[in-house]
């Protein structure tokens, strides 16, 4: 049941990462600076829309099932997702240090694809020696975000928030 749930994990990384790489190849291509924004804006919310989506469901079923909320759970599911991203932000590291080859950042574009049109909007060189180190570790950090909404998402869930009642509740 747990390599099952990894592989949905996995495959939310997957199905984000082809999603977000069509979005941003897509949008980017329709014009300038303007687009790129909304490019980035779009493909870092689909990619958090999938974390939530896939946390949710993972929760629901484990409530259901009566499966214990453990923090080795929470982590489990989130690393699921989130594991391929935080192994590109250390890479991205890497390549700075100079340890990966310089050519590296042009393939880290497109392995994190959510982050693609970040990448493009804080440095358009294609080396990651033209980064500066804070906005490597920006970029490195941003990786996190899959972790954290899956973490999130998941705990709510477990403790009994109903996300729909968030959302349409009357201010």
């Amino acid at each position: 049941m747990e390599f099952k749930n990894w592989m949905k994990g996995f495959g939310t990384y997957l199905f984000a990462e082809i999603l977000c790489l069509f979005l941003a190849l897509t949008l980017s291509a329709v014009g300038g600076g303007l687009f790129r924004l909304i490019s980035c804006i779009c493909t870092i919310a689909v990619l958090i829309c999938l974390c939530v989506n896939y946390a949710y469901n993972r929760a629901a079923a484990d409530r259901k099932s009566k499966v214990p909320d453990t923090m080795a759970r929470r982590f489990f599911l989130s690393l699921s997702v989130g594991l391929p991203f935080f192994l590109l932000g250390i890479l991205l590291l890497l390549a700075k240090a100079g340890v990966l080859p310089a050519g590296f950042y042009r393939w880290y574009k497109l392995l994190d694809a959510p982050f693609l049109q970040l990448c493009n909007l804080l440095c358009k060189e294609i080396t990651a020696a033209a980064l500066s180190w804070t906005k490597a570790a920006v970029l490195a950090l941003v990786n996190l975000v899959p972790f954290v909404a899956v973490w999130v998402t998941y705990t709510l869930v477990r403790k009994g928030v109903v996300l729909e009642e968030l959302q349409y509740r009357k201010k």
